[in-house]
């Protein structure tokens, strides 16, 4: 049912808090256990959300969920717990059951913002499914359309392969840019060669050979369920003044519909790489929460580290690694350097005093658990470049150059080049903020230090990076410096 919600708890008052930090004009339904809200799914057909209670008797919350998820894949499953769990939040990240985590008890405003994401994940999966439809539809109309090529002449099965061409090329796309540019060359070659022009939405068009000139000629609209994604020119006529033929319409109609499936393709995996994103930086914040760090913390340390990269391919270090590409894998995964603190106890994380050699021992083990964190995510496939990153800051980001950092000891370009300017961000950061027992150093003094550590904690050529922008840094830590109401905890 169309924006309708089921809320799933054992406890009746917190039922009745939840329905009433609910928003208006909503479809609102409560279940009291897990076997009472699989009845409501099977009654009333399935929910587009279901927000469940994560200790319950009997079938816990997650697997209520999986279960809902398993008859109704559509649905979007929240779940409410008051204790962060590593091994579910792993699970559920992995496996994608789970759409968002909300911590006992929820603020109105949490509630509503991620209720409203909900609903809107909801629309875009319906949507995907219709789109699925819809490409199978293509699928079937193509195969039909292949059947009744054979036993025709050589000319339509050269055409044959060359969709067959371009359907693998298409499988190799992973930009709008580059599926525009291979439906433009299938489309030329298909019609004798004719000037080909592909536009998708938002992207400059991509012609092939010349189109330069092309100004008018037959238009196909590549669309899905009314929904146009670009348009298809070609020259109306060939070098001798033939139109296009029935024929070959139809195959330049093959080409903007697998053109269109191509393009959905990108979209929903760029949708999917920013969903998962999204979720394991909200993992992040979490951690960063528990250990009493201000949400302006991960915002300088990445501003720092953008800094650090830009200025060491200005100096001329590392410029074959250092693309624009690379810097904003970067900025977006420096965050996740302490996503491992998830899994520190409290009594260690949040100790105001200092810690004792067995306890310092557990806090050093949060890189250990960062990485497996994000390992665990990653899959066995080939993984994304911000989980891989992230991964490697998580991992290596407290190791030193000169060898004696932690967790393995790794020295010199043992480290990966992204864990090594995140080491010099952080650590700048934690010396320009005020902690508990101690004052925050002024940019000066600070920056000395890690002019100090050069060659030692830090790779001197990011140092040296550093300090030729040392005045764009303080303006950064100046401008985010923290409220003096911001909580503040020991950096590690």
């Amino acid at each position: 049912m169309a924006d309708s919600i089921l809320f799933v708890d054992d406890t009746p008052q917190a039922l009745d808090v939840i329905v009433r930090l609910a928003p208006p004009g909503l479809n609102v339904a409560t279940a009291a256990s897990a076997d009472e809200a699989l009845a409501l799914v099977r009654e009333r057909g399935p929910f587009a959300v279901v927000v469940s209670d994560y200790e319950m008797p009997g079938v816990k919350g997650v697997d209520l969920l999986a279960s809902i998820r398993a008859t109704a894949p559509e649905t979007v499953t929240m779940l409410l717990t008051g204790v962060v769990d590593v091994d579910v939040a792993i699970q559920a990240l992995h496996s994608g059951r789970i759409f968002r985590f909300l911590e006992k008890p929820c603020p109105r405003e949490v509630l509503l913002s991620s209720l409203e994401e909900a609903l809107v994940e909801h629309r875009l999966r319906v949507e995907q499914r219709a789109r699925a439809e819809q490409s199978e539809f293509s699928c079937e109309v193509l195969a039909e359309f292949n059947a009744q090529l054979e036993g025709i002449v050589h000319e339509q099965t050269t055409h044959l392969l060359r969709l067959h061409s371009f359907a693998s090329q298409l499988a190799a796309c992973d930009t709008l840019a580059s599926v525009a540019l291979a439906a433009a060359r299938a489309a030329s070659e298909l019609c004798g060669g004719r000037a080909s022009s592909v536009s998708l939405i938002g992207e400059a068009p991509a012609a092939w050979p010349d189109a330069s000139h092309l100004r008018d000629g037959a238009v196909f609209v590549i669309e899905s369920n009314n929904d146009s994604l670009g348009l298809l020119r070609i020259e109306a006529l060939d070098r001798v003044g033939r139109p296009l033929s029935s024929s070959q319409q139809c195959l330049l109609r093959s080409v903007a519909a697998s053109a269109c499936v191509a393009a959905h393709n990108v979209l929903r995996r760029r949708e999917r790489d920013e969903a998962q994103q999204a979720t394991i930086l909200a993992l992040a914040k979490l951690a960063e929460h528990r250990d009493n760090e201000t949400g302006k913390h991960l915002d300088r340390v990445s501003l720092f580290c953008r800094l650090i990269a830009r200025g060491l391919r200005e100096d001329g270090w590392f410029a074959d690694v250092i693309s624009d590409e690379w810097v904003g894998v970067l900025e977006k995964s420096a965050p996740l350097h302490d996503i491992g603190k998830v899994g520190i106890p409290d009594s260690i994380l949040r100790k105001n005093g200092k810690l004792t050699a067995q306890e310092w021992q557990v806090m050093k083990t949060h890189a250990q658990i960062g990485a497996q964190t994000l390992r665990s995510v990653m899959g066995d496939g080939a993984p994304q470049p911000f989980l891989a990153m992230s991964h490697d800051i998580a991992w290596c980001h407290h190791e030193k150059w000169d060898g004696g950092g932690y967790p393995r000891g790794l020295a010199g370009e043992q480290i990966p080049l992204c864990a090594r300017i995140v080491a010099l961000a952080d650590v700048y950061d934690a010396l320009t903020s005020e902690r508990p027992y101690k004052r925050a150093w002024s940019h000066e003094d600070a920056l000395n230090w890690v002019i100090n550590g050069s060659g030692s904690h830090f790779d001197p050529r990011v140092v040296d990076a550093f300090v030729r922008r040392a005045a764009q840094a303080d303006e950064i830590r100046s401008r985010l410096a923290d409220d003096p109401a911001d909580p503040v905890a020991p950096a590690d």
